[in-house]
């Protein structure tokens, strides 16, 4: 603690000294700097939908804004709704049981948008 008041840390990424009013804030203040934080974050977002096309992710982004894509009990599993409204999936960051699913050629935008959950932490 400096003569100010003020609480110090360094960012284990770049070693930049961050700045904390309290001992509280520094304690709960992650590893990372908001900056390096942010880096990290897009760098597991497009490493998580790199194997996909921009349509599949487009369509992932409206399926996670939508509310489509719903946390189950189990980790790392969600129930995707259908396009049509009238039922659900299971869609894991792997795999999906819809039919493009199912096709093991074919990745579909489920798999995307529970991996683009995933890699942004919003995961419950």
């Amino acid at each position: 603690m400096s003569s100010t008041g003020t609480h110090t840390a360094k960012c284990l990424k770049c070693g930049r000294t961050r700045h904390f009013h309290s001992a509280e804030a520094a304690a709960k203040a992650g590893p990372h700097g908001r900056i390096c934080r942010m880096r990290i974050q897009l760098a597991a977002l497009t490493a998580a939908v790199r194997d996909f096309t921009s349509a599949q992710i487009e369509k992932a982004r409206e399926l996670i804004s939508d509310g489509g894509l719903v946390p189950t009990k189990r980790p790392g599993v969600f129930r995707a709704v259908k396009s049509s409204g009238d039922g659900s999936y299971l869609s894991h960051s792997a795999t999906c049981n819809c039919a493009a699913g199912l096709r093991s050629r074919n990745r579909c935008y489920h798999v995307a948008a529970v991996r683009i959950v995933m890699a942004s932490g919003r995961a419950a």
